[in-house]
């Protein structure tokens, strides 16, 4: 067969059907009928060719490989054996010596017996005793029922192959036509619809398919933007329904060849945003981890959002690559937060934690009061509540620093999601602004507005480890 042709599948010559069809698929989505008949047309030919090299027999394959390379063969032998030889019967040259009798012609050989055929018809099976036939046949057969009796005869097990269907004939692509056509209506008239319509591209090829698909975004498209231009998280929630019933049908948010290759680079990008917004990730997605956040169970975050939130925090953002990979994040005591837990979280703007922080501390620093005014038991006993508060606080917010961070940009995507901020370049600014830490300015109205309630529980601590040691 023709170089050309694998040249045009993108392949090398092999004799595998499956590859064959796999790059003629890939090809496919690079060729749209409609708009280069030539190509297609050229790649559909392509593709029969390297069908047909792939069904030859081995044999046949051989004998036209030898005679190839016989053409060139009888140029290079030398000019004396072929003056000297003489052609007999079958093709054999016999040199004849000077001086030697005539050996005569030579002894015809019988030709062998003509062996089974190897392959044959299943609608009319030729018999072929004692050796196994390859039977050919269009589509898989009924499976036989359970309680069937063994084949009692002696006739050995035939090999069959089956020969798979075209991708796309005339009337798949005519479908899929008709389904670019039928679209916008399916999404007005409701979900009933719209699974009757995702039902026929499901049974489509994958070129006809990725046809239906192209529609299907261009309609959602038109139906995320409002009147101005502006893709709005309302109308992406509303197209919801939609998105999830044909999820399956198309194999989204994993299969993007048809964005990349019918849409804009930023349309695709946006789309392929939303459609992991909206459908939940699938178990062992490497790009979505599902984390764990407080009071809203687990929520999922990408690896595109946390690269950008945590990009002033290298040591959180490796513990969330850690958990992309499936093994458990490394644990870390950080100082900053072990000796003011308060201060941490104001510093990477955790304001929850900050409170938190600070409610545990201001809590150990009455219990300490308490137990500088008590004496005997009651003073010992509050005191080492006081302590147990303090380390607390401040051992779990060192502990879990790494986890609060990978929370927080799961919350942070969350947010920017429900803002209907999907542009890849707007989006990681947004989060790379949530995710970066208090400026100068930030510090020095913490300074000046709570530099008491900041530094009030110390001296409680002080006051408490001093009458200790006193006593």
């Amino acid at each position: 067969m023709s170089d050309s042709a694998w040249r045009l599948l993108g392949l090398e010559p092999t004799r595998d059907a499956s590859a064959i069809r796999r790059a003629y698929a890939r090809r496919l989505k690079l060729t749209r009928p409609d708009e280069d008949a030539e190509g297609f047309q050229a790649l559909l030919a392509a593709r029969e060719r390297a069908l047909a090299e792939a069904r030859r027999p081995l044999s046949e394959a051989w004998q036209d490989s030898e005679r190839d390379s016989g053409e060139e063969g009888p140029a290079d032998e030398p000019a004396e054996a072929s003056e000297a030889g003489a052609a007999g019967p079958g093709g054999a040259g016999v040199i004849v010596e000077s001086g030697s009798p005539d050996p005569g012609p030579a002894p015809e050989v019988d030709p062998a017996p003509p062996g089974p055929p190897l392959v044959r018809d299943l609608e009319n099976p030729a018999s072929a005793p004692g050796a196994p036939a390859l039977l050919v046949r269009d589509s898989d057969p009924a499976p036989p029922p359970i309680d069937a009796a063994p084949a009692t005869d002696a006739a050995p097990t035939p090999l069959v192959i089956d020969i798979a269907p075209l991708e796309a004939g005339p009337a798949q692509w005519q479908e899929a036509r008709a389904l670019e056509a039928d679209l916008p209506p399916f999404l007005r008239d409701g979900a009933d619809s719209l699974t009757a319509w995702l039902a026929r591209a499901r049974r489509l090829p994958a070129g006809p398919r990725a046809l239906a698909e192209a529609a299907l975004l261009r309609a959602l498209f038109g139906l995320w933007r409002g009147p101005d231009g502006r893709l709005t998280a309302k109308r992406v929630e509303a197209t919801r329904a939609a998105i999830l019933r044909a999820a399956p049908v198309f194999g989204w948010p994993r299969e993007d060849a048809v964005l990349a290759a019918r849409f804009d680079p930023r349309d695709a990008a946006v789309a392929t945003q939303i459609l992991r917004d909206v459908i939940p990730p699938e178990p062992g997605d490497p790009a979505v981890v599902a984390v764990p956040v407080f009071l809203r169970g687990r929520l999922p975050l990408q690896a595109a959002d946390a690269r950008a939130f945590l990009e002033s925090a290298p040591r959180a953002l490796k513990a969330y690559e850690a958990m992309r990979q499936r093994v458990p994040p490394p644990r870390r005591l950080c100082p900053y937060a072990l000796l003011a837990p308060h201060v941490w979280a104001v510093a990477h703007r955790r304001w929850g934690v900050a409170l938190a922080a600070l409610a545990g501390l201001w809590l150990s620093f009455l219990l300490s009061n308490v137990a500088m005014d008590e004496t005997g038991g009651r003073a010992v006993a509050c005191g080492a509540l006081a302590l147990l508060v303090w380390a607390g606080t401040a051992a779990v917010t060192a502990v879990r620093a790494d986890r609060i961070q990978i929370a927080a940009a799961a919350r942070a995507a969350r947010r920017a999601g429900r803002k209907g901020v999907y542009a890849p370049a707007e989006r990681a600014t947004r989060l790379r602004r949530a995710g970066a830490r208090m400026g100068g300015w930030g510090w020095l109205a913490l300074i000046w507005g709570g530099s008491i309630a900041f530094i009030g529980p110390y001296f409680g601590l002080i006051a408490l480890i001093g009458t200790a040691l006193g006593g």
